[in-house]
């Protein structure tokens, strides 16, 4: 396990001043749209943690076409609430909606379509001990398909959580002291993508530490079809543009002109017109690299990410 402090060094283990319960209550939050019956395997999975502590899961419905609660059936996962995020869209509204709604001393973050491993939370806790925003590593072999993975490679652990600027926690597998996801008001719902990375900096930048688990301790759900794929690769090379360039004035590096120029050359060079054998990369792999590109060029020139 690597302990970050907000300047990325390892922390002082004094969990910004507090102590800190050895089993805190935890309320695991799950934003959730239409992801049923994806959402069952991660309640059944939440229910299989070795976690001794109290702990309740709120799934924060963001508008479902069918009420996720009335899909559950007879699924009985114990302190299982469901609560409707309406009023807004997107993860942060949802995740902001159930944290006013959560009852525990630490709030755990994770995703509807993804399945946790059964230490997540103990891994959290253990890193929270020392640090007020915290997150793991994941993983990707654990529960998607040959094509998903050929068409969206998956970055190491040890290069996960990383950025130019400062260390992030990644969404789908994050936890925070209720009382300071409270303090900082929440994550910005007005973000496109990347609403993790900017709450991250936020906190970091506002006095609090960070730590990061480096086993992967997540199992992320891929985009298989791609349609799907292409539109999500787009809004996060957007939303992740959109973050830098909010966060430029606060000393996050600008992204030069010529590194965005090397990367439309190379995608250029290795279309899907020329051999693979040749490029190394699938057409799906490739069409995902210039969805997430064309996503950072407008969010880059709308909020000024570039520089020369």
């Amino acid at each position: 396990m690597i302990l970050l402090s907000r300047s990325g060094v390892p922390g002082t283990g004094e969990g910004n001043g507090e102590l800190r319960p050895e089993y805190p209550s935890v309320s695991v939050v799950i934003p959730a749209h239409n992801s049923w019956p994806q959402l069952e395997k991660q309640l059944e999975a939440i229910a299989a943690q070795t976690y001794v502590g109290l702990t309740e899961v709120i799934v924060a419905d963001n508008n479902s076409a069918v009420p996720l609660q009335e899909q559950c059936g007879d699924l009985d996962i114990p302190g299982l609430k469901f609560v409707e995020a309406v009023g807004g869209r997107g993860a942060a509204f949802a995740r902001n909606t159930g944290a006013r709604l959560a009852t525990g001393d630490f709030l755990a973050f994770c995703d509807a379509d993804d399945v946790v491993h059964p230490t997540w939370l103990d891994a959290l806790i253990r890193c929270a001990a020392w640090h007020d925003v915290v997150g793991t590593a994941i993983e990707t072999g654990s529960i998607n398909t040959d094509r998903a993975l050929d068409r969206t490679p998956t970055t190491p652990p040890e290069q996960q959580g990383k950025s130019a600027f400062l260390p992030f926690a990644i969404g789908a597998s994050l936890g925070c002291w209720a009382s300071v996801y409270r303090e900082l008001g929440g994550m910005d719902s007005d973000v496109k993508a990347s609403e993790d990375v900017e709450f991250s900096w936020r906190a970091q930048l506002n006095g609090f530490s960070l730590g990061f688990e480096r086993t992967a301790l997540v199992g992320y759900r891929l985009r298989e079809d791609l349609r799907p794929l292409v539109r999500q690769s787009y809004i996060l090379g957007y939303g992740f543009a959109q973050v830098q360039g909010l966060y430029r004035d606060r000393g996050c590096p600008p992204v030069k002109i010529r590194r965005v120029l090397y990367w439309w050359m190379m995608l250029t060079l290795g279309n899907p017109l020329i051999p693979r054998r040749i490029t190394k990369i699938s057409r799906g792999q490739w069409l995902r690299a210039v969805a997430a590109h064309l996503g950072e060029l407008r969010g880059g020139i709308r909020f000024r990410t570039f520089a020369w």
